[in-house]
């Protein structure tokens, strides 16, 4: 058994020990100082054996965009154990820990991105946003620049800082699975070390500016150039990038796709519905889906009513929750894109689904549609189970361009 305690700024070198070797890394003192800066204190818990800290997880104070809406998140990181104590207990114990403090907190939904993602499955957790990992070979577009009224500025990330998140700020809000950013996210996120390059160069912004002066879009990358053969083969990776229009997106790409002496761009984390995926050579980029946001949904009331839906639905769901006996039982549902009523009700269920597959359908996936066919979620109304999924669905695929 371990115990489950609150952590303080004492604790704070055993979390390092414990983060470095759970995530087999180590973060120089700049790094850290920025890190752990980020870390709520009063949202810290350790798991101890005895005296010593084996394990920890935190959470911070974020606003998750949903479909039409947004909702009070709490977005789960630094979840580690120290390899010396793992599969004993430490973890379920922290996640439970957690999962009740939230269900007290007021927040009604928790979101991570996972490490290793057969752990959260157990915890009430469901993917509920995707993302496209591609490598863009050059040229990808034609030999000529678009016209697009953008003009692309290069600097180094620190100074295009400011115009990068007023592109966020102004994406957020419209894109379901996306995460406010403080300003300490954003320094920790923009910290440059040569230590931390793995022989690239240094973080580089590319911003896309529209004729008022006003940035549109941005991408943050890194080269590297090779020389290992007769020609030069360098890559560019680009770490983050965001557009709040298709034309500032077409004008990055035509700068940082198309870099001398760099034959292809590796791109890890893309919307699915991104248009790069959408043209004709898309086949060329060998688009990998991969997971991105879990989600767990806290207080489900609160949570279902906080998001719009895409078509009108009036079900009876029978909700299992093993972990949180406030969500567990049957809840109708009455909603539409106007808004939703949720309430407890003894009427026949039309839906048996659990917590992780309607978590997975939160923010607009077609998870619940998958979760039906592999027979996860099951009916007694016949086509209750669809409807549900059809509402639950978004008009923008759920994505999240900050990783936390």
């Amino acid at each position: 058994m371990f115990d489950i305690c609150a952590l303080n700024d004492d604790d704070l070198p055993a979390v390092r020990r414990v983060d470095d070797w759970a995530f087999g890394q180590a973060m120089s003192d700049t790094r850290w100082a920025a890190a752990s800066d980020l870390l709520e204190r009063d949202r810290q818990i350790g798991a101890f054996d005895g005296a010593t800290l084996v394990g920890h997880a935190a959470a911070f104070t974020h606003v998750l965009t949903t479909p039409g809406g947004s909702v009070p998140s709490a977005g789960v990181t630094w979840v580690g154990v120290a390899p010396t104590h793992r599969r004993r207990g430490a973890l379920t114990a922290l996640m439970r820990h957690q999962i009740a403090a939230l269900a007290d907190s007021g927040e009604p939904v928790a979101a991570l991105w996972a490490s290793e993602p057969g752990i959260y499955g157990r915890f009430g957790y469901g993917v509920a946003s995707r993302k496209a990992v591609v490598t863009v070979p050059r040229p990808v577009h034609s030999a000529a620049p678009t016209t697009t009224g953008m003009t692309v500025v290069l600097s180094d990330v620190g100074d295009g800082l400011a115009g990068c998140v007023e592109v966020y700020d102004r994406v957020r809000p419209n894109r379901p699975g996306m995460v406010s950013r403080s300003a300490k996210a954003w320094f920790e996120a923009s910290l440059d070390e040569p230590d931390s390059r793995g022989g690239a160069s240094p973080l580089r912004c590319a911003r896309a500016v529209d004729d008022d002066g006003l940035t549109q879009g941005y991408s943050w990358f890194r080269t590297r150039p090779d020389w290992s053969s007769a020609s030069p083969e360098g890559t560019v990776t680009v770490t983050e990038m965001l557009a709040a229009s298709p034309e500032a997106a077409r004008a990055l790409q035509d700068v940082v796709f198309d870099l001398d002496l760099m034959t292809s761009t590796e791109v890890w984390n893309l919307p699915l519905d991104d248009p790069l995926l959408m043209w004709g050579h898309s086949r060329r980029l060998r688009p990998a889906i991969d997971e991105q946001l879990w989600v767990r949904l806290v207080r489900l009331e609160e949570a279902l009513v906080a998001r719009r839906y895409c078509a009108p639905v009036d079900l009876v769901l029978e909700v299992r929750d093993d972990l949180i006996g406030d969500n567990a039982g049957r809840w109708r549902l009455a909603a539409d894109e106007t808004g939703a009523v949720v309430s407890r009700t003894a009427a026949p269920a039309d839906v048996t689904v659990d917590v992780d597959d309607l978590a997975g359908g939160y923010l607009g996936d077609d998870h619940l549609h998958r979760a039906i066919t592999a027979g996860r979620t099951s009916e007694r109304t016949p086509g209750a189970a669809v409807r549900l999924a059809r509402a639950l669905r978004g008009d923008r695929a759920p994505w999240c361009a900050y990783m936390f």
